[in-house]
């Protein structure tokens, strides 16, 4: 099970894209209300969490949407920051797209790691001691991260390839008529 975790302040696109198109890949997804079942996001829109933090169980995979308060609400909770800490300990599969990589930076997460993030953040992260990459998305290992907004939807399928195979991944580039693979 993949779990996208939603807070007050989410960037909708990266929530709502990314969760689509995971589900597109056959993923079994679940978004995880974290400040409550309906999140409010960057935006405005109102989001429906699939279920409550204190309901998730052993992740295939984690995800943090961007959007500055939404994950500041994330860095908040003690719940998410202990699920996030085990899965890079353990080498487990996340994403962390647009600030995400800021508290991932911020909890010590990210020392010597090469990702990628929104410029806005950007300096956060490489004083946490990162490699930032000015590139859509960056995959070191199990962990995933992206740029922004724009990058959302191929952002959606390198999680895909990590999850699921590289295979699905360009099939489900196909059917999405995007080309998903950093150039070199």
């Amino acid at each position: 099970m993949v779990f996208i975790f939603l807070a007050d302040g989410v960037a909708e696109m990266e929530a709502v894209t990314v969760t689509e198109v995971l589900r597109r890949a056959g993923a079994e997804v679940k978004t995880v209300g974290v400040t409550g079942m309906t999140v409010t996001g960057a935006r405005g829109m109102k989001l429906l969490a699939d279920i409550p933090l204190g309901a998730v169980t052993k992740p295939d995979m984690l995800v943090l949407p961007g959007g500055l308060k939404g994950v500041e609400n994330l860095a908040a909770s003690l719940g998410v920051r202990s699920m996030v800490k085990a899965a890079v300990k353990n080498d487990e599969p996340l994403g962390a797209i647009c600030a995400a990589p800021k508290m991932l930076s911020g909890m010590g997460l990210l020392k010597s790691r090469t990702v990628t993030c929104h410029p806005s953040v950007a300096e956060e992260v490489r004083q946490g001691g990162a490699y930032v990459l000015d590139r859509p998305w960056v995959r070191e290992g199990a962990l995933v991260t992206g740029q922004g907004p724009g990058a959302s939807v191929v952002f959606g399928i390198a999680l895909a390839a990590l999850l699921l195979g590289e295979e699905k991944a360009d099939a489900l580039a196909e059917e999405l008529l995007v080309s998903w693979r950093c150039p070199v």
